[in-house]
Order: structure tokens, then C-alpha cells, then sequence
């Protein structure tokens, strides 16, 4: 089956998916009856375009070292070939007789031969150019545990030698490959992991000169802490190698896998299971198989889906499957190293060959009753965003009487369980508050049950709890949303001091009095605030109200990087204050402080990219005001020392502000903007220095009256400063203050000059011998309800038609072209959900919607391109573009694949494992095409807010009355 994981493979297939394409609909119009035309020439055209990729192929495989590719190359352009010559006997003998039942059946037959093959031959040249960068990565990844025998500087001096050429290469390999993919989500996956290695070379080299340089002292001090530095960039570097050789081997991608349910990811994982089963039994009932080849790679994958079955199981059901892909995973890791050492026909590996079958079909029988027994259960887990949770329980709270299996409530109670989980770090009175607000909604919530247990779910008193409940949790939404603010204006508001006063601890000269156990206790506090930092951004993942995938599972990755590399820095601390003398450790000791940091400066960003900037400063806002107001007790206390932490945070906190909105002007390229936000940050900038000052000449003489005077005055000029700070960033959704306007009620009249005594005037005669004039049309309506159909859970395209649907559905398609695009991509997708099952139609339809589908995704694509040009907002812009991107590439591949599975629409000589592999493969492009049209309307409506009113959009984006009001 077609494959599209490279822009090569894709422009290969494209021309002659569209040759085939009209191959394909010539074979349906005579199938109405009609006489096949003289087909010499398109058929030509199709042989011509292969022939040269065939010859090629041949070349190759003759001239290749690699065994795998001379072994599978040859069946490829064998198919090809045998393929373009059912074309040519079809066109013959359909030159003699234009109605030719056999001459049509070969016709149909060459086409999904010619498309198969070409696949087929593409995908083995393709794996044979990843062997060869895999190759190299193992290369490096086998020289990095020569690491460990390093002791010399010598022995330094040669592994830094060997290793330099083989970092290069890989480095070059992996780059160009990762431009080479389609799929963005590898590229970014390779692109990181590939900066870290490069990045924690030179830490490797540093750590390993430290190792040996603490050798030579005889008492050994500081060496078991550079062991442990050591292994640690070792095993981190050498699992980035690992992930980089594990994404090169993948060839696709779930678009909506992070917001997927258990059920659809049981599905697609059983789906895989299943195309591949055959492949691998192949692999395995041959002793003759080579290691590495696509019998072993699918069997692999089997494993792997098996995996992602077992997981999403309970109770013993789930411990068996995993158990069974341990088992599994263990045998093959042997049956591939007897064939890889030409032992694949010893007694030992055809015995471990039966034995690996015997388990893949038990495995077959246990995931397949699995995915029934879930399905049957009618369990279905919470969505794993907070928004996802909010969904799910306003959706039910919108018709508490609807059956959902309980995925409402259990959606409710994991919302209050976050938020319990939340209040339990927080400060008093947050978390009493919030608790409140959590026991209120769970109690609240209980009633509801109870009363549709009951059977009153649709009862006025159900809905009327049903609406207190949703007003309870969007209370409770936002409470969480600014607690996690406050704690963010908190917690990073200094994330340099401990690293600071430790780097001074591990300086301290030989000499000191009592530098160990002050090194200790600022390693303490190191590691604490560490903790403390990468706890709260974790909490801002899980718990906030950011949905940009990215920038969430970055937060969680950095995050994870602090965690690893804060004992580390420990190490390195101890191993300079051990050996003050040595240059080395001091130099090593840097270079993990500045990985720290950049790693620290990445995480303060992702977190405030997560968090409303307004809704921060206006934190900070509040946070400054309470340190004033500990100021002032201070000062009138005369507790000096109160009043220099409370000055120094108060200048901290505005210095963040700072940050937030130079952030925000680099952002930005709306001129009008950057200027109101420049301008107001440099007026707090020039507040912050007297405010220190006057803080400073309090904290000398706290009972001079003019002291205290004039830091009261600069303390109100930052404090207005800061508000003006937060006024300059926010910004207006001008569009919605417009509709608001237009909605708003009109002013009452001008009452001023009615006079009670005035005479009515007369009133008018009635009309006469006069026909009524006739009604006025109603006011102009859109079609606001599609008659859409209801998806069945055994309809996956159509259930990812719906749910682009229910996103378009909740703007008015009046003066949005982006938003009626979708909703017409939506019932195409609908009407190929329909063909596909082989509910009516034929091969021509088929591809028709395809092109259909293919059009209008370039007209969202266009569009969305467009309100990104005009956007004024770099990372919105970035992020629509990453999003719209992805369209043209997955409708193109729409297209193919439509085309592949027309060939197979009636045919009886087709094999059903085939059949089943393109429709597999036809639904998961059609779910990944739904969901980034989907996250295209979603960004797109973010990026219109942030437009200059010049800028010439029309887009209207106007918010229907949401479902659950």
C-alpha cells in the first residue's frame, strides 16, 4: 500500500496516481455501457512514467551492499513490471474490442498493480537510504560506551578523534532527512533530539576530562561524582540516539493523537495489528529471512500495537497482553541476532520461530477480545486536556438525561480532583477557596445523578441543577486558572538565586571557614527550588487552560531536562569544592550551570506562553501590592531587613513584567502596538531604580520622614507603571466589540420636548379598495443547522467528519469562508465515509469527492495562509501556518489513496488482507485530514483577533449560542 512519509515518494506517486485516476474512471464509464476509447496513449504516459524508476530500481539493487534491498527490490519492479504489461494487453485488446470485459478487468488490475508497486519499489528504496543513516547512529551510539574505559588524557585525545567524524555524519544524515519527511511532528522530533546531542557533546568531553583528572589524585575526591556525571550525559546522549533511529523507522502519524479517546486508539492500534500479522508470520516461517527487513519491522510494530491495547485495559486482561509483549519483544531481540548472524536455520531459531508464532496468535486472540470487551463495557476515560474534561462535562450537563456511559460525570469529578490536587499548594485563603468550590461542584454534581438515577434527568428541577452545576464549575475553572497565575507571579519570579549562591558555596577558597556544610545546604536549597519550579510548570500542563500541544508537551520535556540535569550541577558543585584548584572541574562545573540556565530561560518562556499575559501582570499586579503593604508595616515597625526582601521582590516581580512585555512587543508586528507596550515599559524601567534607591535610604534611616516619603512616591509610580503595562498589552477583540455593539439595545428617545398638553393628532382614515402590501421576506439566514448525518460507532471517517462538523458549526458561516469551507469539507468527507462502505456509488465517485476534498482543503489552506499573512502575532502566525501546512500534504495523499481503493471496489480478485490495508489506510488519512482542518478553523479565529483593521480581512467570526447554554 501506498506510503507518503517523504516529499520523493509523494511527487512520484502524485503524477501517476493521477494517470491511474483517469485509468480508472474510463473503466467505470464503460461499465455504464459505454465503449473503452483507444487507451495507446494515457497508457503509454502511466508505462513511461514508470519505466524509468524500474530501471533504475535494477541498478540499484545490482550495485547495493545491503542485503535487504537486493532481496525485496527485485519483487517490487517485478510487480511494476508485470503491472505495466497488463496496461498494454488491456489497451490491445480493447483496440479490437472497445467492450471487453477481460480487457477491462486487466485494465483495473494494471492500475492497482502500477500504484502498488511503485509504492512498494519507493518504500525499499527509502528503508535501504534509513539502514544507512541508522548504520551511523548505532556506529555513534556503540563508540559512546567506549566512554567508560576513557581514563587518560590520552585515551581522551582519541576518543574525541574517532568520535568527531561520526557526530558530523549523523548530524548530516539525520538534518537532511528530516527535511526530507512530510510528517511535521517527526521532523521536530528529529530536529530536537538531534540539538541535544549536539549540545551535550561538549559536556561529555568536559565530564570525561574531569573523570580523569580527579583519577590521578591519590585520595580520589570528587571521582564518584564524576562517574556519575559522566554516565549521565552518556545515557542521556545515547537515548537521543535511540529516539532519532526509533522516529527514522516510522512512515506514519495520528494528527489526533493527543486528544484521541482509549476506544479510537484501540481501534487504529488493532487495525495495525492486523495489516501487519501476515508480513511478520511471513518473516518467521522463513528461515531465510534477514534481520531488519519489513517482516521484522512489522512484527515489531505488532508488538507495539499490542502494547498500546494492553495499556488502555484493566485488571488481568491488561497484565497479560503486556506480559505477552515483554515475552515477545525478548524472543524476537534473539531470533534477529541468529539471523543476523546467518543462523536463521539452525534447530534453535526455527524452534524460537514456532514458538514466537504460537504467542503472536495468542496475541491476536487476546487483543482482539480486549478491544470487543471495551467496546461491549461502554467505558470511556476523561479527555486528557482540562479542556477536553470541560467539554465532555458541559456536553453532558447540557442533557443530563443522555445516556454517556457516565463520561460527564466522571469528566466532572476529575476536574474537582485537579482541583483539590491544586489547592493542596496553595497559601491560605486560595485554598480554602478552592476546596469550596471543588466540594460544591462534587456535591452538587451528586444531586444531578441521583435525579437522573432516578429517570428525572430531563425534570425542570434537573436542569435547573444542571445549569447551577455548569455555572459552579466555570467558577471553579477560573479559580484554578488564577491560583496557577499566582503561583507562576511566585514561584518564577527568581530562578537564578539558588543556582548563584551555590556556584559561591562551590568557589569558596580552600581556607573557609565551614564551606562543606555551607555547600551542602546550598546544594539543598538548589535542589528545593529546583523541585519547586519544575512542580509548578508541571502544574500549568496538567492543570491549566493552555491547548497548544506543542507548547504543553515542551513544558513537560524541559521540565523533565531541569530535573535530570539539577543533581548533576550537585555533582559538578562537589567535585570543584573538593578540587578548587583544578581548572577543569571549574570549567565543567560552568558548562552545566549554562545548560541549567538555558534550559531554566526555555521553561520561563513555554510558561508564559501557556498563561494569559494580561491575566500574569495583572498577578504581579496584586503580588507587588501585598509587598508594598509588607513595606509599610516594616517601615512603621522599623524591621530594616522586611523592608529590603520587600523592596528587592517588589523590584523582581517588576522586572518580570518587564520580561512578559518585551516578550510581547518582540511578538508583536503591529507597530501601533509595540509602540503602546514600548512606552510603557520604559516608564517602568525607569521606575524600578528609584524605587531600590528610596527603598535602600529607608532601610539606612527608617525614621527620616522624608525617606519614607519619597519611597512612597516611587512605590506608587511602579505600581501605576505596572498597570500601565498591563493596559498597553491588552488587547481588544475589536470584531466582538463590534457585534456586541450591533446587538446592544438602541438608546431610548428624545423625551425633552414631549408635552402632556399637546393634542393628538388626527388619526389617519383606514385604507380602501387597497390590496395589503405584501409580506417582507424574512431577514437573510445562512443555513445555520446541516442536515448532518449521526456516526455510528463503526463509521471512523464519518466520526471524523462529525467532529469537524461540530467545530465548524459553532461559528456562523455568514462572511466566513474559512469556517463554510470546513463545513462543506465535512459533508464530502461524510459522502466518502458513505462510498467507502459501499453504501452506493462507484469507482468514479470515489475519486471525484477525493478531488473534491482535495480543492477545498487548498481553498482552507489558501485562506488560512492569507489571515496568517495579516496576523500581527508571531507565535499565532507560526502555529497557524504549522497547522494549515499539513493540508495540502494530507489531501494530495487523500487523493492516492481514493484512487488505490477504487481500483478495488467490485473486483472479487482482490485479496481481502489488501482491501483491508487501504481502507485502513484511506480512514486514518481522512481523521488526520478532519482533525488539521479542524485545529486550522480553531487557530485561524485565534490569529483573526490579533489583524490590523487595514489589513483588508473580511473574516466575521460570530460565535453561535454555545450547545451547552
Amino acid at each position: 500500500m501506498p506510503v507518503f512519509h517523504t516529499r520523493t515518494i509523494e511527487s512520484i506517486l502524485d503524477p501517476v496516481a493521477q494517470q491511474v485516476s483517469q485509468l480508472v474512471i474510463l473503466h467505470e464509464e464503460a461499465e455504464d455501457g459505454n465503449a473503452m476509447p483507444d487507451l495507446a496513449r494515457p497508457v503509454q504516459a502511466v508505462c513511461a512514467a514508470v519505466q524509468n524508476l524500474v530501471k533504475v530500481a535494477k541498478e540499484t539493487a545490482e550495485t547495493s551492499q545491503d542485503v535487504i534491498l537486493k532481496q525485496e527490490m527485485p519483487i517490487a519492479y517485478t510487480r511494476v513490471e508485470e503491472a505495466s504489461h497488463l496496461l498494454v494487453d488491456a489497451s490491445n485488446m480493447l483496440r479490437d474490442d472497445p467492450y471487453s470485459r477481460p480487457a477491462r478487468e486487466k485494465l483495473i488490475d494494471g492500475a492497482r498493480g502500477i500504484l502498488s508497486g511503485t509504492s512498494q519499489l519507493l518504500l525499499t528504496f527509502d528503508e535501504a537510504e534509513v539502514r544507512k543513516i541508522i548504520r551511523v547512529c548505532k556506529s555513534v551510539l556503540e563508540y559512546l560506551a567506549i566512554a567508560e574505559v576513557v581514563e587518560t588524557m590520552e585515551d581522551l585525545v582519541t576518543f574525541v578523534k574517532n568520535l568527531t567524524p561520526g557526530m558530523t555524519g549523523m548530524s548530516k544524515m539525520v538534518d537532511a532527512r528530516s527535511k526530507e519527511l512530510t510528517h511535521q511532528q517527526h521532523r521536530e522530533s528529529l530536529a530536537h533530539s538531534l540539538q541535544v546531542v549536539k549540545d551535550l557533546t561538549p559536556v561529555l568531553i568536559s565530564g570525561i576530562k574531569i573523570f580523569v583528572t580527579t583519577r590521578r589524585p591519590q585520595d580520589g575526591k570528587g571521582m564518584p561524582e564524576a562517574i556519575e556525571n559522566r554516565n549521565y550525559v552518556v545515557n542521556k546522549m545515547s537515548a537521543e540516539i535511540s529516539e532519532i533511529i526509533r522516529v527514522l523507522q516510522l512512515t506514519t502519524y495520528d494528527e489526533d493523537s493527543y486528544d484521541a479517546d482509549d476506544m479510537t486508539v484501540m481501534k487504529k492500534a488493532l487495525a495495525s495489528f492486523m495489516a501487519r500479522l501476515n508480513q511478520a508470520r511471513e518473516w518467521l516461517q522463513n528461515p531465510n529471512s534477514e534481520a531488519g527487513s519489513l517482516g521484522e519491522r512489522s512484527l515489531r510494530q505488532i508488538i507495539e500495537d499490542a502494547r498500546r491495547i494492553g495499556e488502555r485495559c484493566v485488571g488481568p486482561e491488561r497484565d497479560e497482553i503486556l506480559r505477552l509483549c515483554s515475552e515477545l519483544t525478548a524472543m524476537v531481540d534473539q531470533l534477529s541476532d541468529f539471523k543476523a548472524k546467518g543462523m536463521g536455520s539452525s534447530p534453535e531459531a526455527i524452534n524460537l520461530s514456532r514458538q514466537i508464532i504460537d504467542r503472536l496468535l495468542d496475541m491476536d486472540k487476546r487483543v482482539q477480545q480486549a478491544v470487543s470487551n471495551f467496546q461491549q463495557s461502554g467505558i470511556r476515560k476523561p479527555a486528557p486536556t482540562i479542556a477536553g474534561k470541560m467539554e465532555q462535562a458541559m456536553r453532558w450537563l447540557s442533557a443530563p438525561a443522555m445516556d454517556d456511559k457516565g463520561l460527564g460525570q466522571q469528566a466532572v469529578h476529575e476536574l474537582v480532583r485537579e482541583g483539590r490536587k491544586l489547592a493542596q499548594t496553595c497559601q491560605e485563603p486560595d485554598r480554602s477557596d478552592l476546596l469550596k468550590k471543588c466540594d460544591s461542584v462534587e456535591r452538587l454534581t451528586r444531586q444531578l445523578a441521583d435525579l437522573v438515577n432516578q429517570g428525572k434527568g430531563d425534570s425542570p428541577e434537573a436542569q435547573e441543577l444542571a445549569r447551577t452545576v455548569q455555572e459552579k464549575l466555570n467558577d471553579l475553572r477560573k479559580k484554578m486558572d488564577d491560583t496557577l497565575v499566582k503561583q507562576i507571579a511566585d514561584v518564577f519570579l527568581d530562578t537564578t538565586s539558588a543556582l548563584k549562591q551555590l556556584s559561591n558555596a562551590a568557589h569558596a577558597p580552600a581556607d573557609a571557614p565551614n564551606r562543606e556544610p555551607d555547600f551542602g545546604n546550598k546544594a539543598g536549597n538548589f535542589q528545593q527550588h529546583s523541585a519547586l519550579l519544575t512542580q509548578t510548570a508541571g502544574r500549568v500542563a496538567d492543570a491549566g487552560s493552555c491547548q497548544n500541544k506543542k507548547t504543553v508537551e515542551g513544558i513537560k520535556s524541559t521540565a523533565g531536562v531541569i530535573r535530570d540535569l539539577t543533581p548533576q550541577i550537585n555533582h559538578a558543585g562537589k567535585i570543584l569544592l573538593d578540587n578548587p584548584d583544578n581548572q577543569a572541574a571549574s570549567e565543567h562545573f560552568e558548562l552545566l550551570k549554562r545548560e541549567w540556565m538555558n534550559n531554566m530561560d526555555k521553561l520561563t518562556s513555554l510558561v508564559d506562553d501557556a498563561v494569559d499575559t494580561v491575566a500574569f501582570i495583572k498577578a504581579c499586579e496584586e503580588a507587588i501590592a501585598r509587598d508594598s503593604e509588607m513595606v509599610k508595616v516594616a517601615i512603621k515597625n522599623v524591621q530594616v531587613q522586611s523592608v529590603v526582601n520587600g523592596a528587592s521582590n517588589i523590584a523582581r516581580r517588576a522586572n518580570r513584567v518587564l520580561m512578559v512585555a518585551k516578550r510581547e512587543a518582540d511578538n508583536s508586528e503591529d507597530p501601533k502596538f509595540v509602540d503602546k507596550v514600548n512606552d510603557a515599559s520604559d516608564v517602568l524601567a525607569r521606575s524600578i531604580s528609584p524605587m531600590v534607591v528610596d527603598a535602600k535610604s529607608v532601610a539606612s534611616n527608617p525614621k527620616d520622614t522624608n525617606s519614607q516619603g519619597r519611597y512612597h512616591d516611587s512605590n506608587t509610580k511602579l505600581r501605576d507603571a505596572v498597570a500601565g503595562v498591563r493596559e498597553a498589552v491588552t488587547v481588544v477583540d475589536e470584531a466582538a466589540l463590534a457585534a456586541a455593539q450591533e446587538a446592544a439595545f438602541p438608546p431610548p428617545p428624545d423625551l425633552s420636548q414631549l408635552k402632556l398638553g399637546d393634542a393628538a393628532p388626527p388619526r389617519p382614515p383606514l385604507p380602501e379598495h387597497e390590496t395589503p402590501p405584501p409580506r417582507p421576506p424574512p431577514p437573510e439566514e445562512e443555513e445555520e443547522e446541516i442536515a448532518f448525518p449521526t456516526p455510528k460507532p463503526n463509521q471512523p471517517i464519518m466520526v471524523a467528519a462529525h467532529q469537524l462538523h461540530l467545530e465548524a458549526q459553532k461559528w456562523s458561516s455568514k462572511g466566513n469562508e474559512i469556517v463554510a469551507a470546513a463545513k462543506k469539507m465535512a459533508l464530502l468527507m461524510a459522502e466518502m465515509s458513505r462510498l467507502v462502505r459501499g453504501e452506493g456509488g462507484n469507482k468514479r465517485d470515489l475519486i471525484r469527492v477525493a478531488k473534491e476534498i482535495a480543492l477545498v482543503a487548498d481553498e482552507v489552506t489558501r485562506l488560512a495562509k492569507e489571515v496568517a499573512k495579516q496576523c500581527t502575532d508571531k507565535r499565532i502566525r507560526t502555529s497557524l501556518l504549522q497547522v494549515c501546512e499539513r493540508i495540502p500534504t494530507i489531501s494530495t495523499q487523500l487523493k492516492i489513496l481514493s484512487t488505490v481503493k477504487a481500483t478495488m471496489i467490485g473486483q472479487s480478485n482482490v485479496d481481502s488482507e489488501e482491501v483491508d490495508q487501504a481502507t485502513e489506510m484511506l480512514v486514518h488519512n481522512a481523521q488526520n485530514l478532519m482533525q488539521s482542518v479542524k485545529e486550522t478553523v480553531r487557530e485561524a479565529e485565534a490569529a483573526s483577533i490579533k489583524i490590523r483593521t487595514d489589513a483588508g480581512i473580511t473574516l466575521r467570526w460570530v460565535r453561535k449560542k454555545p450547545w451547552y447554554q
